[in-house]
């Protein structure tokens, strides 16, 4: 077993020779790695220096871009920052000041990431969902689901608001996105007790169907959505 840093070994030879093992690690497959570190690298946050990593010199940005998702991919005990410096083999400021140089590359995006569809990318979905499918469905190009994201601790305002059926402290999180996996919208925020239909109706999809959505388009959704002209539940007891 090659005996070096956990982030070299996942860099340098699991990248290259072990792909499985380096999925476990940062959640993501290398080809997916090095487009995200493509996207963000030339970002101002890994100048030399900047107000989080004064007069230094920063880690290479692909090792930052690994802590942060490794970080990320974690919860509990193995997301603390002691945990990750152990990892890393660094500190735990550059473990802090990694996670914000690539978070604030990261939501430079944002806006050219999660947008509408153009009408080719429309089509490419309904033509996807009418071979899946029929035709009378192809004009559902996006669906919609729910998920809870786990907080570590009791929030301290409000926290029993957080306090879901299942005993965690949590945050609902709504994603619309298309056949590709392209996500176009999303809610982050309501509490975790917050139901999934009553979440979506936050988002700018739910406000304003008209911006989205023509005669014959739609959205599909699971069971605990509420049927809408634009909203299309197939399968509802």
């Amino acid at each position: 077993v090659p005996k070096v840093r956990q982030l070299d070994l996942i860099l340098n030879f699991y990248k290259l020779e072990h792909t499985a093992c380096f999925w476990r690690n940062l959640h993501v497959a290398p080809d997916t790695f090095d487009a995200l570190l493509g996207m963000i690298e030339d970002h101002d946050s890994f100048q030399t220096t900047n107000d989080l990593q004064p007069q230094q010199q920063q880690i290479p940005i692909s090792s930052q871009l690994a802590i942060t998702l490794y970080r990320l991919g974690h919860f509990g005990n193995a997301a603390s920052v002691e945990s990750i410096t152990q990892w890393a083999g660094c500190s735990a400021s550059t473990v802090v000041a990694c996670t914000q140089c690539v978070f604030g590359a990261v939501t430079s995006l944002h806006d050219t990431m999660i947008r509408k569809p153009t009408a080719g990318e429309k089509e490419a979905a309904w033509n996807w969902v009418e071979e899946q499918s029929c035709s009378a469905w192809c004009g559902g190009y996006c669906m919609v689901d729910g998920t809870l994201v786990p907080l570590s601790d009791k929030p301290g305002m409000h926290g029993e608001a957080y306090f879901d059926h299942k005993s965690h402290y949590l945050l609902s999180l709504q994603v619309i996105n298309m056949p590709n996996l392209h996500i176009i919208d999303y809610v982050l925020g309501p509490t975790g007790s917050m139901h999934d239909a009553t979440a979506f109706k936050l988002s700018d999809m739910a406000k304003d169907p008209t911006a989205w959505f023509t005669d014959h388009e739609r959205v599909w959704a699971d069971s605990a959505y509420a049927l809408q002209p634009w909203c299309i539940v197939p399968y509802k007891k």
